[in-house]
């Protein structure tokens, strides 16, 4: 018997999934079967989180949606690593060679519907907009699909900004604001994240109080010298955790001693966010060593 007392919301956090997504694994694909209380409240047991994780372990490989439940079940998969991903790109493609918006936002919708935000963005939306970019006549194709991007995950954020006691993370992006956007979206931690970076004495007044945890800025282009200056001065020595990240972060792009270079992917992003959110850290200057 399944003697599930975590919620879906709990479930989410935990595996990093969107009830969306956990609803629609059970409703139209059968791949877990949570419990539920007299009030019809689904409730997860420790066994339901093992299987999502095993779920999302093959999906990782590559395995169509499809075909998870099979085997799990013992059955042998039928198709090639990376084949969703592959048919998902093309159907992307298609619509934005119709300027078919609708198509689009169906093909978007079922995709988050049936995987994680994280394996849209990182399989799918990322290996077509590189197609797009390496493409001579996919400049417009690409802006389309960079547009459609920022609008989605921009409503996603604002359903998931601080309320009004809450703290949060402020991101904001430099150059390109999809890398910002998409690091935001998949942060653990509520967020504010702006489009545009604010030179560091407008930051003023939000740092004077204590919602802000730390402040952030995602590099979706290397900023230059008279810019960065004004990002990050080097006088500013912060009493909150300041990091840096992005794409365009590299070995040539001078930044002061106070802020924290995070390398790698989302994930390393994201690790580092929490890793201060729950230190609760606010040292002289955030850093962490």
């Amino acid at each position: 018997m399944n003697r599930g007392t975590l919620s879906i919301q709990t479930v989410s956090e935990r595996c990093g999934i969107n009830p969306v997504t956990l609803r629609a694994w059970e409703r139209r694909y059968g791949l877990i079967r949570p419990a539920r209380t007299e009030r019809g409240h689904r409730r997860y047991s420790e066994a339901d989180v093992a299987r999502i994780r095993r779920i999302l372990a093959w999906l990782d490989r590559g395995l169509p949606i499809g075909q998870v439940r099979a085997v799990l079940d013992g059955q042998t998969p039928t198709a090639l690593p990376g084949d969703p991903w592959r048919e998902a790109g093309d159907e992307g493609l298609a619509a934005l060679a119709e300027l078919n918006t609708r198509r689009l936002e169906q093909w978007f919708q079922r995709l988050t519907g049936d995987y994680p935000l994280e394996a849209v963005i990182g399989q799918c939306c990322d290996p077509l907009r590189e197609h797009l970019r390496a493409r001579p006549d996919g400049a417009a194709s690409r802006t389309l699909l960079d547009t459609f991007l920022r609008q989605k995950l921009a409503g996603r954020l604002l359903a998931r900004a601080p309320s009004r006691r809450e703290r949060g993370w402020l991101l904001m992006a430099v150059g390109d604001p999809l890398p910002a956007l998409t690091r935001a979206v998949l942060a653990g931690t509520p967020v504010w994240c702006l489009e545009t970076a604010l030179p560091w004495s407008a930051l003023a007044a939000w740092l004077a109080g204590d919602r802000v945890i730390g402040v952030a800025w995602v590099l979706g282009e290397h900023p230059g010298r008279r810019r960065a200056e004004q990002l990050w001065p080097l006088t500013a020595a912060p009493d909150r955790p300041a990091l840096c990240a992005g794409p365009a972060l590299t070995e040539k792009l001078i930044t002061p001693p106070w802020l924290r270079r995070v390398v790698g992917d989302r994930a390393a992003f994201v690790a580092a966010l929490d890793e201060h959110q729950q230190r609760g850290e606010r040292g002289a200057t955030g850093l962490v060593s």
